[in-house]
């Protein structure tokens, strides 16, 4: 879809401390040959539950786009995004947040936007249909942290990716902002929900930690699609919405001057963005997500603010952003500093 006054008034980000890849390699936590392939250099580690990093990334947020005139106030809605335990089982962590946040009666209802991986695109797209369609609530805060404290294995949940701890925020408006949204799409292949899934059967409690690993490797026993069959189908929404994305938003692929994946090691980013897509990007945020690790859906919030904080955007520029998440859903974002 495209948009013609949605922006990002200000966004916020926290991440917990360094901690060094090698490190993992030499106690045997990590093998030498997954961390060669992937490239990770480091990763954050929070001590922190994610509710709290998403309190102090969302203050961050509030504050600068307070002092860009945004107005914030008990009608603006909260949509926090996570993928994984937010430290208390059977608790609404958005509640929390708003409470933190926005004070303590609401004229709004908080709401958890689900999307895995792919949160920051997905919660950017309700905040930019809700700022559409209801004149009357003059903001949208989007919070998104994740941890993957033990029991989770942060080097084998996923292959060809480090997950690290920490959490993004951005205030949505009309009108005026830093970064201007220019088009949203999404796309999903429920066919390969099945990867996440494998021959799990449904039960009445959590299991605990689950083994990911093996769910994808049951999936792809059952002969349902192949390996080469879920790179095909993966690559070709990736195109999908990439391409509908830069239509809508009037550009072409040569005009990006920034591109924002989720935070993967380089053969996956090869494999899964640049390859599919046939583009060189003049400039991403791949050596950041080498030092940091995957944020669940904080990736490319944090990517955003990343670049505002450190004053990399000059004025103009367009910023393609991607977003992959479980189930499978595919994302792609145009966005244009029009007010850095």
């Amino acid at each position: 879809m495209r948009f013609d006054n949605i922006w990002i008034a200000g966004t916020g980000g926290t991440l917990g401390t360094f901690e060094p890849v090698a490190d993992a390699v030499a106690d045997g936590s990590y093998s030498a040959e997954a961390a060669e392939s992937t490239g990770m250099i480091s990763y954050s580690r929070s001590d922190s539950a994610p509710p709290e990093m998403a309190v102090t990334a969302g203050r961050q947020a509030v504050k600068e786009a307070q002092e860009r005139g945004a107005r914030i106030d008990s009608d603006t809605v909260l949509l926090h995004s996570h993928g994984h335990f937010q430290g208390i089982d059977l608790w609404p962590a958005a509640c929390y947040i708003a409470g933190q946040l926005l004070g303590p009666e609401l004229d709004s209802m908080p709401v958890t936007v689900n999307a895995w991986s792919n949160g920051s695109l997905a919660a950017l797209d309700v905040a930019a249909a809700t700022l559409t369609a209801r004149p009357g609530v003059p903001s949208a805060l989007i919070t998104l942290a994740d941890r993957f404290a033990p029991p989770t294995n942060r080097w084998y949940t996923s292959p060809g990716m480090v997950f690290g701890d920490g959490a993004a925020a951005g205030v949505v408006t009309r009108d005026a902002g830093r970064l201007r949204l220019r088009s949203l799409v999404s796309r999903t292949d429920t066919v390969l929900e099945g990867l996440s899934r494998g021959a799990e059967p449904f039960r009445t409690a959590p299991e605990g930690q689950p083994d990911m690993r093996r769910r994808t490797r049951e999936f792809l026993a059952s002969g349902e699609v192949s390996l080469k069959g879920v790179h095909t189908r993966t690559a070709d929404c990736t195109r999908a919405v990439v391409g509908r994305a830069l239509d809508e938003a009037g550009i072409t692929a040569d005009e990006v001057d920034w591109f924002l994946t989720p935070f993967v090691g380089r053969t996956l980013h090869r494999e899964s963005f640049l390859r599919p897509l046939g583009i060189t990007p003049r400039n991403s945020v791949l050596e950041l997500g080498l030092t940091i690790g995957h944020l669940g859906p904080c990736d490319q919030m944090y990517g955003l603010d990343h670049l505002l904080r450190n004053d990399l955007l000059k004025s103009g520029d367009r910023i393609l952003v991607l977003g992959t998440g479980m189930g499978f859903t595919f994302s792609a974002a145009v966005l244009t500093a029009d007010g850095v």
